[in-house]
């Protein structure tokens, strides 16, 4: 695959897995009314913490800075080991698999990324 697609369906999930984050932190200021008022607002702030995060990393996937490759792998880490922490659901479930698939394309643009800095620097 070539390089500039493979960065751009990894941007794509990342955008994508933002906007599901932003929805479940509008749905859970939405939906939670029992408990302490205080805590639907602070998951809600975790989930859109979440997705400004992943924001940045597709951003910075696409910037092709190196440290932005360290800061998704560490972000997509978080997220799906996290994941497993809380009663498991159909909408984890989906965001897990956003987030393997996205970790199966980082490891292709790193790839990506060391061949073409090889082959750069051999010729």
């Amino acid at each position: 695959m070539k390089s500039t697609s493979l960065i751009r369906m990894t941007q794509a999930l990342f955008y994508l897995n933002a906007a599901v984050w932003v929805v479940l932190g509008i749905a859970s200021l939405a939906l939670i009314k029992d408990g302490p008022a205080y805590m639907p607002w602070i998951i809600a702030i975790l989930m859109f913490g979440n997705a400004a995060a992943l924001l940045l990393c597709g951003w910075g996937i696409g910037a092709r800075h190196k440290g932005f490759l360290y800061l998704a792998l560490a972000v997509l880490g978080v997220n799906i080991l996290l994941t497993f922490t809380d009663q498991v659901g159909a909408l984890d479930l989906a965001t897990l698999a956003i987030d393997v698939i996205l970790l199966g394309l980082l490891i292709g643009v790193w790839r990506n990324r060391n061949t073409s800095t090889t082959s750069a620097t051999d010729a």
